[in-house]
């Protein structure tokens, strides 16, 4: 579905806000705060994937695609956000969205589908943070421990608030006091963006023991038609 990869790695043109106040020009997509959270969570795989990998994770259906003249404008804006938050990771920058709000269990649909979008991103990449994971034990065992801590915590806090009544319902069947965790839920979500901070640091530690994946990146363009 990539007519010609050259163009996408431009960083002008239309952003992702505005290709989504054209609904005919997205419906084929998920919601545009599931696909930033997607991008996100993209970016934030310890060796970075190229876009075949990382957009389907963002299409909702495939064969509603006009032509290719729509495809490329399409991936072009999405792949200008990705290189976008690509840049903002590398500046230590990164935080969550505006909207990406928690306000009670029942109207957060906005961060709840960033969040959804982020795990799916991780679940859907989970080889390759395993194989770093192994990489980064054997180089610096010492690191692992609190390093897994950190990396189950982050999902922890992202899971919960990518479904908020599904986590409470599991909170009950645990027998954990989910009247507390409701109270709780709006101090945690204001970690939120200390977490995903720490997230992509978690990141950037294992991707020091894959080597040679920034370079790899950086000349797919060329190499590609």
């Amino acid at each position: 579905m990539i007519a010609c990869i050259e163009t996408l790695t431009q960083l002008f043109g239309m952003t992702l806000s505005q290709l989504y106040a054209n609904k005919e020009q997205v419906h084929f997509l998920h919601t545009q705060y599931f696909v930033e959270g997607a991008i996100t969570g993209a970016c934030a795989v310890p060796e970075i994937p190229l876009p075949d990998t990382w957009l389907p994770w963002v299409i909702k259906t495939h064969n509603k695609i006009r032509d290719n003249e729509q495809a490329q404008q399409l991936f072009d804006v999405l792949f200008s956000h990705f290189k976008h938050v690509l840049a903002e990771m590398k500046s230590a920058k990164m935080t969550l969205p505006n909207y990406a709000k928690f306000k009670d269990a029942n109207e957060s649909f906005e961060l709840e589908q960033y969040c959804k979008g982020l795990m799916l991103a991780h679940q859907s990449s989970e080889s390759v943070w395993r194989h770093a994971w192994q990489r980064m034990q054997k180089n610096e065992p010492e690191a692992a421990p609190k390093l897994a801590k950190d990396l189950k915590h982050c999902l922890i806090v992202f899971s919960t608030f990518a479904d908020i009544n599904a986590a409470i319902s599991q909170a009950k069947e645990r027998g954990d006091d989910i009247e507390k965790l409701k109270t709780s839920l709006p101090a945690i979500a204001e970690t939120l963006d200390a977490t995903l901070t720490q997230y992509v640091t978690i990141s950037g530690k294992l991707a020091q023991h894959l080597p040679n994946q920034f370079e790899t990146f950086e000349q797919t363009p060329q190499n590609a038609s």
